[in-house]
């Protein structure tokens, strides 16, 4: 699917892994809109295979700024790109569908094709390495409510696209040589704005030829995945204006593209601002200008008199803000550790004292735009994927809009009780406990933990590897876990160098990590659903370093299975100078010093000799040399561990095939060790074999 390209092929096309080929357009349109299903007689069990088809639009980690779907300038429709993988052609199907808010009428596919682009990503001073995660964007709409642009690739470059509202077919409107991040509608409607990196092209035709004469071994290199260095940062942005008669592109500055663009109006900086009428603003800043990672406040203005809201509500994370009136305010508070991940809607009248609570979910809500009298927001619940949702803040109540998986309907998910809780130390963080839907009182299963963000939709956690509801239809408990918030004494820090420094020092993050945790496994047992001696434990990246962690510092684990590894003392060989450079700035001990003191706490490999919990491991070929000193290390002293390398790979896995695998193995591993089922899965036949010879191997071991 994901292709990378050699050295000798050109690395100025290195920025554009994507799926190779992709299923025909007439097969995709039925696939994204597919009929309304017959009523059912009843739900069966939800799998692995139903969570890998899932059609999906937005990027699953949204963050501020980044919203799943456009709505038109009239307020009328959204737009959103829609995506389904289909595990057995190992493709996705990718289209451009269009959504009446009014609910008048079917979706409609205004275009369909093109590739999965892998997001990039700018990690120890070198740029684009691609992440895993989808990075098609979400399309823009002309400021005349006519046309849409978005970024759409067939070959080794994403193009800007245009596709019209009144059946006109869907046209390329660039032949760009380079990978451009947005394309952006002039103000104006006459042109877009296209961003590019053009200057990370050039540098990286400096590498081909330096690799005539040998690349020099220096914090370039990134050989955790690849065998030649890469630019160094920083690669500024590059924009061009599209002018949509002649569709030629000319080069303009970054202030040019911003006047082109903004749509105007004062922003405090580093602020989220929301301008109301009357010359009312409200925006949300640090509550303290020495703490910039704490607490935010809410400040509202009217005229020229400016104040801080005085309501707890006000320093909460607001997670949106619109004027109703000149004197109304509405507030989405955002769910976080402190108040058990629930998101509120109030309503402020801003001269009173107290906001008015309207509605208070679990449920998570992004992306909303105050249209008229409602908000439409993107609303994932814990037992259903993403849909597009009307709110109505005079009573709460929810209308879906827009439901890109209408079968869902028809699946048995487990049942979900969201917990809350603080660690003896006070550090507050929820989870979510998923049992399985025919659980019944008196019941005791065994439990998989899955991290590190619960939120929204239970998938498979952080990562996507661990499916919760699935694992729950197998006779499993799940507890999704929400990792804590920073400790305060980070808040004050803003050099990001320092912070790791603190976390790093005595492995105060993982212990922080691991003891809410600990507290949060005993809450969940004292339920009465949880059985204590059969638990596993799951995570990728900082989750798998919490895995770790609790295998060497806690015995409550039974079985564990991870999709990222190791922290061992040969990361800053393995991964290369650049990261060598950034872990010894963190705190890591050099390269060549042996410091058991500062390793036995987390290493895999500095335990290897008495650790026998069963671990698997399933791992991107972009990341996996990380994990060979540990996995060496726990083989040779006749640990029960296994390992998987995906190929095309990286840090989040992409590929619709691997994900189903992963699904399927990590189900097969905790029904093997936690359940004592060895013959549930018949394609793993020969995997449970050799799961068995480890078994037995440790049973000999555990009798010397």
């Amino acid at each position: 699917m994901v292709k990378r390209l050699g050295v000798a092929a050109g690395l100025l096309t290195l920025s554009s892994w994507t799926a190779s080929v992709h299923a025909t357009p007439a097969a995709c349109r039925e696939r994204l809109l597919p009929p309304a299903p017959r009523a059912a007689a009843g739900k069966r069990p939800i799998t692995g295979s139903d969570l890998a088809r899932l059609r999906d639009f937005g990027r699953m980690d949204e963050a501020a700024g980044r919203e799943p779907f456009a709505v038109s300038p009239d307020g009328k429709h959204a737009v959103l790109v829609l995506r389904q993988g289909d595990p057995d052609t190992d493709r996705y199907c990718i289209g451009i569908v269009l959504i009446a808010l009014d609910g008048a009428g079917p979706p409609r596919l205004l275009d369909v094709g093109g590739e999965i682009i892998a997001a990039p990503s700018d990690v120890h001073g070198i740029p684009a390495i691609p992440s895993g995660l989808p990075g098609n964007g979400t399309p823009t709409w002309s400021p005349d409510g006519k046309w849409i642009a978005y970024l759409r690739r067939d070959g080794v470059f994403t193009q800007v696209w245009r596709v019209g509202l009144d059946g006109t077919p869907a046209v390329k409107l660039t032949q760009l040589k380079t990978e451009p991040s947005s394309a952006r509608w002039a103000r104006d409607g006459r042109g877009i704005v296209v961003a590019t990196r053009d200057r990370l092209d050039e540098e990286r035709a400096k590498i081909v030829q330096e690799g005539r004469t040998g690349y020099h071994y220096d914090e370039r290199f990134w050989s955790l995945a690849e065998p030649y260095p890469h630019p160094r940062l920083p690669i500024p942005t590059s924009n061009a204006y599209l002018d949509m008669r002649s569709l030629v592109l000319t080069p303009i500055s970054t202030v040019r593209a911003e006047e082109l663009t903004s749509a105007g109006g004062a922003r405090p900086h580093g602020a989220a601002v929301a301008n109301g009428p009357a010359d009312a603003r409200a925006w949300v800043a640090s509550a303290d200008p020495q703490r910039p990672n704490g607490a935010s406040q809410l400040w509202i203005q009217l005229g020229n008199e400016a104040r801080p809201c005085a309501a707890m509500l006000c320093r909460e994370p607001i997670a949106g803000l619109w004027w109703v009136s000149k004197d109304e305010l509405l507030i989405l508070r955002g769910g976080d550790q402190t108040n058990g991940g629930r998101t509120a809607l109030y309503r402020w009248q801003v001269r009173t004292a107290e906001p008015k609570k309207l509605l208070e979910t679990a449920d998570w809500l992004l992306g909303c735009h105050l249209l008229q009298s409602k908000l439409v927001c993107a609303r994932e619940s814990a037992v259903h994927p993403r849909v597009i949702v009307a709110l109505d803040p005079a009573n709460g109540r929810l209308t879906t809009v827009y439901d890109p998986n209408p079968e869902f309907q028809g699946l048995a998910v487990g049942r979900v009780e969201r917990l809350a809780w603080s660690d003896p130390a006070g550090v507050a963080t929820y989870a979510d406990l998923v049992l399985p839907p025919d659980h019944r009182y008196g019941q005791r299963h065994p439990l998989v933990v899955v991290q590190y963000v619960s939120r929204g939709f239970l998938r498979g956690g952080t990562g996507d590897e661990y499916p919760i509801h699935a694992l729950a239809a197998r006779g499993f408990a799940v507890l999704s876990f929400q990792m804590p918030r920073n400790a305060p004494e980070l808040e004050a820090e803003t050099d990001f160098n320092v912070r790791q420094r603190l976390k790093v020092k005595n492995w105060s993050w993982r212990r922080r990590v691991f003891s809410v945790l600990d507290a949060g496994l005993d809450l969940a047992i004292s339920k009465g659903a949880v059985d204590p001696a059969r638990i596993g434990i799951t995570g990728m990246s900082d989750g798998s370093s919490t895995v770790q962690f609790a295998l060497i510092n806690s015995r409550r684990f039974s079985a564990a299975s991870v999709s990222t590894c190791c922290d061992d003392p040969s990361g800053v060989f393995a991964v290369g100078p650049s990261y060598g450079a950034s872990a010894k700035a963190w705190g890591y001990p050099a390269a060549g010093e042996h410091d058991d003191a500062f390793w036995k706490p987390q290493s895999l490999a500095m335990n290897a000799n008495w650790l026998q919990v069963p671990l698997l491991m399933q791992l991107p070929d972009g990341e996996y040399r990380m994990a060979a000193e540990g996995f060496a290390a726990l083989q040779a002293h006749g640990a029960p561990v296994d390992m998987y390398v995906f190929p095309d790979e990286r840090h989040t896995k992409l590929h619709p095939a691997h994900r189903l695998a992963i699904y399927e193995r990590n189900l097969a591993w905790f029904d093997f060790w936690l359940r004592g089922v060895d013959d549930a899965n018949r394609k793993l036949r020969s995997e449970i074999a050799r799961w068995r010879m480890l078994r037995s191997a440790g049973r000999r071991l555990a009798k010397r």
